[in-house]
């Protein structure tokens, strides 16, 4: 909104006297002059009602006292004299009009994303442009359904959150505990949310489709100041946002069961004990494991929750599905592992699924540790070994615990100087050393294996490895050297991922 438009409309509510109008640019704010300002924006519409001393005017303004012209001068500007019975009466009408004129074109702007994008993840990251802060999408669950990239999150507890794809059972507790959550209504209006696990202020805002409501959209501070319109703001996207799921991703109409909902408690940590009596004692395979899916390509193809249960119903009548978007954990028993190509069949070949695979437990109560497990052997393992699609707790578990140290030290501090060692000896003289070494220790230090492995001749790793133990001086048939030797080629590669070697050349003849 312009100057011009606004003095237009204030015409039929008082008489004012336009001293200067010469500036055609945007009205984005409405504030009153701060009598220590010495700089003013140009998109701001300033008022004030005493004498104020001015040097120069604000470049718009509205006052009341001609003294204040006549004391600054007019030096060009859009500038207006209300008279001072007037004055609250113009400030509120104008202050409405310039939010009402944003939120109009905010909300003109997302439709015209939406009808582009056709995507909520794609409206989230584009909307949090426009405020200038990172914006999270969760459902009621507390299951994070969208987040920002372009104005990544920052906020500890959230990045957190949003790895795991949902918030601990202990952090939805505190979150509902807060007077803010508790006194919120079922409208849409936006609340400031504040706890002291985090320095960043936020806004939250119900998202409903229909009279459905399906889950909140949040804002987060980041390191921008809040505007005073971003609370509208968030009420329109809230909005916005319930109609794009209802056209676009119906999927989170679907509401679980409690039978489901009790699934899902435990897996983010909640106390067997805290849930209802009547599904504790279910039956349940006497072996289970669990089975983490996710996908790696075209996501938006991921099957939703009950089509999957349907899916796998045929096949594995005794597993459990608890779903979210581009991801599933699986419930089943044991004997599913050797059948685990025939799950990933479950789902669109576009889709590219993957899967990692806990350990295998007897009680329900441990579900959270395992889903753990489950969800780190996919983590681990697509960083390490992305070709393949099946990742097991039981191979990637030393991985899993060493990335737990990596977090707190650097563990290159604790490889064996034979690895450094051998690379530096490889890169100078185009030797494949330090790749010999590692297969010699994969194949359980069958130097025929190795051999095949590797398509050279016997003989020829034979000389290889006494070279190494030269160059390292190192014995390789002390079993505790071998055992550091493999640990040290495992922190290389939750350090720098998996280790690209020369390709051997098949031997002839």
């Amino acid at each position: 909104m312009r100057f011009s438009e606004i003095i237009e409309h204030l015409r039929d509510l008082s008489v004012l006297e336009v001293i200067s109008s010469d500036i055609d640019e945007e009205i984005t704010e409405v504030k009153f002059i701060d009598p220590r300002q010495k700089q003013f924006s140009s998109s701001v519409l300033y008022f004030s009602n005493r004498k104020q001393d001015f040097n120069s005017l604000p470049p718009q303004c509205i006052i009341t006292d001609q003294n204040d012209i006549n004391n600054a001068g007019v030096a060009g500007g859009n500038i207006a004299l209300v008279p001072e019975n007037d004055f609250g009466y113009v400030f509120n009408s104008v202050f409405q009009m310039v939010a009402d004129s944003h939120k109009d074109r905010f909300y003109d702007s997302l439709m015209r994303t939406l009808d582009g994008v056709r995507n909520v993840d794609a409206l989230i990251d584009i909307a949090s442009q426009a405020f200038g802060a990172s914006l999270i999408f969760i459902d009621r669950d507390f299951r994070i359904q969208g987040y920002s990239t372009q104005i990544p999150v920052t906020d500890k507890l959230w990045k957190r959150n949003i790895e795991q794809g949902y918030c601990d059972y202990e952090f939805i507790k505190a979150v509902k505990s807060l007077k803010s959550v508790q006194m919120s209504d079922s409208s849409m209006s936006a609340i400031e949310v504040s706890c002291t696990s985090s320095p960043f202020k936020k806004f939250s805002c119900k998202v409903f489709c229909r009279d459905i409501w399906v889950g909140y959209i949040i804002v987060i501070e980041n390191n921008e100041s809040y505007r005073p319109e971003h609370a509208e703001m968030l009420k329109t996207l809230s909005g916005v946002l319930g109609y794009a799921v209802m056209k676009y991703e119906p999927n989170y109409l679907y509401m679980t069961s409690e039978y489901h909902s009790f699934l899902y408690n435990l897996i983010i940590g909640a106390d067997i004990s805290s849930l209802p009596e009547a599904y504790r004692n279910l039956s349940f395979p006497s072996e289970m494991q669990v089975f983490y899916c996710r996908a790696t390509a075209n996501k938006q193809a991921f099957p939703q929750e009950r089509d999957l249960t349907n899916h796998l119903a045929s096949v594995f009548p005794d597993c459990h599905v608890i779903g979210r978007r581009h991801s599933a954990a699986i419930l089943g028993s044991h004997s599913m592992l050797s059948r685990v190509g025939l799950m990933l069949s479950a789902f669109p070949s576009e889709c590219h699924v993957k899967v990692g695979t806990s350990l295998p437990f007897e009680d329900i109560s441990e579900l959270k540790s395992h889903y753990d497990e489950a969800h780190d052997a996919f983590e681990l393992g697509e960083t390490i070994d992305p070709d393949l699609s099946i990742y097991t707790f039981e191979d990637y578990g030393l991985y899993v615990m060493l990335r737990t140290v990596e977090s707190s030290e650097n563990l290159s501090r604790y490889l064996h100087p034979a690895l450094p060692k051998l690379a530096a000896y490889d890169l100078d003289n185009g030797s494949n050393l330090e790749l010999t070494l590692h297969t010699y220790l994969k194949c359980a230090c069958n130097t025929t294996e190795t051999a095949e492995s590797l398509f050279l001749h016997r003989n020829s790793v034979i000389y290889r490895l006494r070279r190494i133990e030269e160059l390292c001086g190192i014995d390789l048939n002390d079993t505790d050297l071998r055992f550091r030797l493999r640990l040290s080629f495992a922190i290389n590669n939750v350090i720098n991922g998996k280790r690209k070697w020369n390709a051997e050349r098949p031997a002839s003849g």
